[in-house]
């Protein structure tokens, strides 16, 4: 089990577990497999790893195919088992609703054991998931809590009760799920002059220096550039997010917004970093998906989510811009970061296996939709290489 520099010395929670040894749980098994804990009066000394952008914890999530666990580090104030909650949740995009309930902690002969209780809409949410995609979950959740907390097993229930999905039941303690781990991270470098603040990514850790050198020099010159080249009076900022973070894949979208002069409602801005750390190439809309496809679906209202509200102002400006599907796939195939220069005529990005395009629409509507595509993605091009 890995461990960090440095400890963080947290008081024990309630050793106290709805269930715990004795009452219904609503299976045998479990009742006696909490029974044989032992519950751990002592103060628990986590390992942590302090820096300037916070504590490190690991987060496990599925990889953009949402085939396999890959682990990442992200950066919170505290841990504790909500503040650990919440980055899953946003790692694996369960929204608010599923939560823990309680966390607390035991031995079971010489392992730790890690009881988490979760809360309904867990339960619920889990259930509605087909088999790989509860295995993901749960395999994220495990392995997440697992390892924040430094322990051997996990026993899980729901409201106190057995956790039961229609795929399974989970009465017995959970072990580590395989991973693969994200062996980098993005940082955050501040760029600040007058009015103008952004936050550009940059990597590190990667283990081949010239791709890692190749999109540091990519971001850091666009924002410069930006910099070099604002003369309005108005503010200027930019952020990231990192959608998809893999060993394969990192895609980041570039999102902010700016003012000029007098003008009170700010405009938004949306691009994007498509990023094969195999091969340090950028990766276009049209690697990922059949663009043709994709123009029919958007054309004919299919094959996609776009926010309810905004929904018929997109269909309305699809049709209004594009004479039919093939102009819309030839501006389709200009989407994204290309090495020869040309400016994209769009951008897209990665998130959970899915794939998202930023469409320019008119300020009155916010400047920018993101639109989720159905179309599946496109094998790999290292897998079609290699065929």
């Amino acid at each position: 089990m890995k461990k960090w520099a440095g400890y963080l010395l947290l008081m024990a929670l309630s050793v106290g577990v709805p269930g715990c040894g004795s009452g219904e749980t609503g299976s045998e098994l479990l009742t006696e497999t909490k029974k044989a804990v032992v519950p751990d009066t002592e103060s628990v000394e986590l390992p942590v790893e302090e820096t300037e952008e916070g504590i490190a914890i690991p987060v496990y999530s599925g990889d953009d195919q949402a085939e396999h666990l890959v682990r990442q580090t992200v950066y919170v104030d505290e841990i504790n088992e909500q503040t650990v909650m919440a980055e899953l949740a946003r790692a694996l995009g369960l929204g608010e609703g599923p939560g823990v309930r309680s966390l607390t902690f035991g031995m079971h002969g010489g392992d730790r054991v890690a009881m988490l209780d979760m809360n309904r809409a867990f339960a619920d949410y889990l259930d509605r998931l087909g088999t790989a995609g509860e295995q993901i979950v749960m395999g994220s959740l495990t392995n997440t809590f697992l390892d924040c907390y430094q322990c051997d097993l996990l026993m899980i229930t729901a409201e106190g009760k057995v956790l039961e999905t229609s795929h399974s039941i989970y009465e017995e303690y959970l072990e580590w799920y395989p991973y693969v781990e994200v062996p980098y991270r993005v940082k955050e470098l501040v760029l600040e002059q007058g009015n103008i603040r952004i936050s550009c990514p940059q990597i590190e850790g990667l283990s081949d220096n010239g791709i890692q050198g190749k999109w540091n020099r990519i971001f850091l010159g666009a924002e410069e550039r930006t910099m070099d080249e604002w003369d309005a009076s108005g503010a200027y900022e930019a952020g990231f997010e990192v959608k998809t973070m893999t060993a394969d894949v990192l895609s980041i979208l570039m999102s902010g917004r700016f003012y000029e002069g007098d003008t009170e409602q700010p405009c938004v801005f949306r691009y994007t970093y498509n990023i094969d750390l195999n091969t340090g190439e950028s990766i276009r809309l049209a690697d990922y998906v059949d663009v043709s496809k994709v123009a029919e679906d958007l054309f004919a209202g299919r094959g996609y989510y776009v926010e309810e509200t905004l929904a018929p102002y997109f269909e309305e400006r699809i049709h209004a811009i594009y004479e039919n599907p093939e102009m819309l796939s030839r501006s389709l195939e200009g989407y994204d970061y290309a090495e020869d220069g040309n400016s994209p005529y769009g951008y897209s990005y990665l998130k959970d296996g899915k794939v998202w395009i930023c469409m320019e629409v008119p300020h009155d509507l916010g400047d920018y939709i993101e639109i989720e595509l159905e179309a599946q993605q496109k094998e790999n091009r290292k897998g079609a290489e290699e065929e």
